[in-house]
């Protein structure tokens, strides 16, 4: 065998060797280290989900009971104002309509209009608009009374529709009609409209009925029932009523559709794409001795950023296939106890968390296990596709190096050329990327020491290039932690920008929105690290993370800073670090501005109609200094036209060649000049400045400005 050959199999074994060996080891750890992430990922996703939708069932109930306290507080004031007009002379007489006039098509009113809150269900699943109107009542006279004998009452009655009005107006999602059905016959709806039914008695209804048993103390809400003029499912909160010599009159009542009842944003934004839920009731189970779970309403959709609450058309009970679970979920119902229990719906393990409401039922939340389990899964398909990538690239480290070693030996078997051959060759590899290239020149001689230096040459290279990738990376994620955009509230015009002087730098700036965009809240937060680079970097990505952590939780600005200078104190007290702080929220509709300043450079506030500048002061020293320190929010009212100026000392520390600062004189003339332009516009005008002012020089210290415009609303 030639020593070509020889020198080729050598060094194969050298090189294959500890790569097969470290190729079985690392594959088997990273495995072992999925395997225990992802079950780690499962169990903390079980628990929140268990967590969070026990917060659920426990918000949702209290939201609907808080809805039905303020129907029954609206039900006594209607309460009281029929009694008042029972107790009344008879109103002149005036245009009074009654169910057969609809039916008639006559003397109808000018604002019959169709209601989108009034859905009629049909035949095959369809529903129409029906016609009513918010400007009056009508009367509907059960079959057998005549029209003379309940005239007076009529009269009287005919009162109503403003009280009607102003009830319906402080409900309009909650209340489809509003009935007062004396016991005489007679019965007052509102909105006005003709889809009574010409045999329908008020008098034989179970919520009727059980209003004239109540003792008055507490509106008694009615089992569900099939509105006969909608054919929804509605449910009744009802009073009895009196006339003036304190006999029973009658009954007047507020009904509401369980569909709009449980349409809430707070359980459709709240819970996964596929949960299913249940509005439901217990009962008997027909020819057993057991109870369980009939549903009332359910969550029915075929698109998930779009559900609604349907009703079943026939009884439809609640079941599991785990009986035994199920019963223990029931025996909770029965005691009002709120739970969570996994069984499974449909033939697929479900999470059930449940609870009880405020209208005499239950709200069950139903979960896939395998859609609580979604990103665990998701997690671990990541990670087996990168095992396997990296399965493939060690077979292609492989392959190359078997070639490189090939051309190792051919040129270690030339006599006087393969040294230079061979640096050429790893120089070559070098240039192409290879930064693992090497040379085997193994004599004592000047090739020997050449051949030394150059095996020391790639990992430096290396080492240089992955140090430059890093800060490219942390710059972009640095980056990414600053707002994409400007926030849109309605009200303000605000615009705000960071540039950093190194790759990564310690400003900071961020816009919390308080609520919707159209209630023209805001909070802006403005801070400045001491130093820039990496280490106000890390310090900047922490008191970003420390302030958006506690503002998601409950507190005015003086707790909510105040907690994150105890925690930030508590992070960098061995480190000597600090960050100036500027929090401010904005109220564009109340026009006024509370602010904390901790150590920051006051901002400044200019009104144009004045022309003057005012600086936004306060006291307060630098996060991450002094555990123990309360910080207190400084207040201000707001007007039209005036503007807000938050920026960091790298503005006006810019210095040019001369060694001349910019300062707030330049800054404040530039807002003063640019005051009816954009927010955008004074933002970018100002960095521009500041960019001509320096040069030639670099940027010495970062640069963060945020301007906020208060408009007319």
């Amino acid at each position: 065998m030639r020593f070509r050959w020889k020198l080729l199999i050598l060094l194969l074994s050298i090189a294959m060797v500890p790569i097969m060996t470290g190729r079985v080891f690392s594959l088997h750890a990273l495995r072992k280290l999925g395997d225990t992430l992802v079950a780690q990922s499962r169990d903390n996703r079980i628990a929140y989900m268990k967590n969070h939708l026990r917060l659920l069932v426990d918000s949702y109930s209290s939201v609907l009971w808080a809805g039905r306290e303020h129907m029954e507080m609206a039900l006594k004031y209607q309460a009281r104002e029929v009694e008042y007009v029972l107790a009344g002379d008879p109103l002149a007489s005036n245009r009074v309509y009654f169910a057969e006039d609809f039916d008639k098509d006559k003397h109808l009113p000018d604002d019959m209009i169709p209601s989108s809150v009034h859905l009629r269900a049909l035949a095959e699943d369809k529903m129409e608009f029906l016609n009513v109107s918010y400007f009056t009542q009508v009367f509907k006279l059960v079959p057998g009374v005549e029209k003379k004998d309940v005239n007076e009452d009529i009269k009287r009655l005919s009162a109503l529709t403003p009280i009607y009005r102003d009830v319906a107006r402080r409900f309009p999602d909650l209340i489809i009609w509003q009935y007062t059905s004396l016991e005489n016959g007679l019965q007052s709806i509102y909105p006005g409209h003709g889809g009574i039914p010409k045999k329908w008695d008020h008098r034989k209804q179970a919520w009727y009925t059980e209003a004239l048993q109540s003792d008055r103390k507490a509106p008694p809400w009615s089992e569900p029932y099939v509105d006969p003029e909608t054919r929804q499912l509605v449910i009744a909160a009802t009073l009895p009523v009196k006339r003036r010599t304190g006999e029973i009159a009658g009954v007047t009542a507020l009904i509401s559709p369980l569909s709009h009842l449980l349409e809430r944003k707070l359980l459709v934004k709240n819970v996964p794409s596929e949960t299913r839920s249940f509005m439901c009731y217990l009962d008997d189970v027909p020819k057993t001795d057991h109870k369980n779970m009939v549903i009332v309403a359910s969550d029915e959709y075929t698109d998930i950023k779009h559900r609604s609450w349907i009703t079943p058309r026939k009884t439809e009970w609640l079941t599991s296939s785990n009986v035994e679970q199920l019963q223990a979920m029931i025996s909770d119902l029965e005691i009002g106890h709120t739970n969570i229990r996994r069984m499974p719906y449909r033939g697929h393990d479900s999470l059930w968390a449940y609870g009880k409401l405020g209208f005499k039922g239950f709200l069950v939340l139903i979960t896939p296990y395998e859609e609580i389990l979604k990103p665990a899964n998701q997690a671990k398909e990541y990670i087996q596709a990168r095992i396997n990538r990296m399965v493939n690239i060690i077979w292609y480290l492989m392959s190359g190096m078997i070639v490189f070693v090939f051309i190792l030996a051919m040129a270690f078997s030339r006599t006087v050329t393969k040294p230079i051959q061979a640096l050429s060759d790893g120089a070559k590899s070098l240039l192409k990327g290879n930064f693992n290239a090497r040379v085997a020149i193994r004599s004592r001689d000047e090739f020997g020491e050449m051949g030394r230096l150059f095996n020391t040459l790639g990992p430096q290279l290396q080492e240089h290039y992955q140090w430059g990738h890093s800060m490219e990376l942390a710059k972009e994620v640095q980056q990414n932690l600053l707002p994409a955009s400007d926030p849109l509230i309605e009200g303000l015009d605000i615009a705000g920008k960071s540039i950093y002087c190194d790759k990564t730098g310690g400003d900071y700036y961020d816009f919390l929105e308080i609520g919707q965009p159209d209630m023209g809240k805001i909070t802006v937060v403005v801070g400045d690290v001491s130093d820039h680079g990496i280490p106000s970097a890390l310090l900047m990505t922490t008191a970003r993370a420390l302030i958006r952590q506690r503002y998601s939780m409950s507190g005015n600005i003086s707790q909510i800073v105040s907690d994150v200078n105890r925690q930030l104190t508590k992070d960098v007290q061995e480190s000597g670090q600090f960050m100036t702080l500027f929090y401010s929220e904005i109220d564009a509709r109340g026009k006024n501005m509370k602010w904390i300043r901790s150590g920051h450079d006051p901002a400044l506030l200019y009104d144009q109609h004045t022309e003057t500048f005012d600086e936004l002061a306060g006291t307060g020293i630098p996060l991450g200094v002094s555990e123990s320190t309360i910080y207190e929010a400084n207040y201000r009212k707001l007007a039209a036209g005036q503007i807000i100026v938050i920026g960091t000392d790298g503005i006006w520390e810019t210095r040019n060649a001369t060694g001349e600062m910019f300062g707030k004189e330049n800054l404040k003339k530039i807002v003063r000049d640019q005051a009816k332009a954009p927010a955008t516009e004074i933002v970018a005008t100002v960095i521009d400045k500041i960019e001509i002012f320096r040069r030639p020089y670099e940027k010495e210290d970062d640069i963060t400005l945020v301007v906020i415009k208060i408009e007319q609303l």
